[in-house]
């Protein structure tokens, strides 16, 4: 059974890693912002696992995502990794609470709480100006958009993967 919870994990991390990587390679409508297409296998793992499953799948994406980009030893690890823990969180939290928020609800959960984590990294430590605020209208609607791309696509994985067969009953 815990053969099966590694490979998993193993898959999936590799996935995240895969698409972080790949996300490099898309049109960026605003600098810096991405879809996070590899928060896809995250959210995943967090509804069909458990939180720390999710966490390994998300600290994999964002280490060895951003050692293959190169940017392994910038500010932008700060950036994704702070970004990641937070969004994982909030979307935890959103799934425990009593509400029942859709995969695409969580999603977009996740990504509002990824990009306002950004812009509060980036006011702390770069900017130190009110005005980046100024950007909360366009953050929110990306955040949306985002999410339900995200969203969309984990709630089409999680129809057509057969996790019950692949795992022990405690993790479904």
């Amino acid at each position: 059974m815990k053969h099966n919870k590694a490979l998993i994990l193993s898959a999936f991390s590799i996935m995240a890693v895969l698409f972080f990587i790949l996300e490099n390679f898309l049109p960026k409508p605003v600098p810096f912002f991405r879809i996070g297409l590899a928060n896809v296998f995250v959210l995943l793992i967090l509804i069909k696992m458990d939180f720390f499953s999710a966490l390994i799948v998300s600290l994999s994406k964002v280490i060895i995502g951003n050692l293959f980009s190169g940017l392994i030893f910038t500010p932008v690890i700060l950036f994704s990794l702070l970004s990641s823990l937070f969004a994982l969180i909030a979307m935890y939290l959103s799934i425990k609470s009593k509400i029942g928020f859709s995969l695409i609800g969580i999603s977009i959960i996740g990504a509002l709480f990824h990009n306002l984590t950004q812009l509060g990294v980036a006011y702390i430590l770069l900017i130190r100006n009110g005005k980046i605020f100024t950007l909360l209208p366009i953050i929110v609607v990306f955040s949306l958009i985002t999410g339900i791309i995200t969203g969309f696509i984990a709630t089409l994985l999680n129809n057509k993967l057969q996790f019950d067969s692949i795992l022990p009953t405690n993790y479904t």
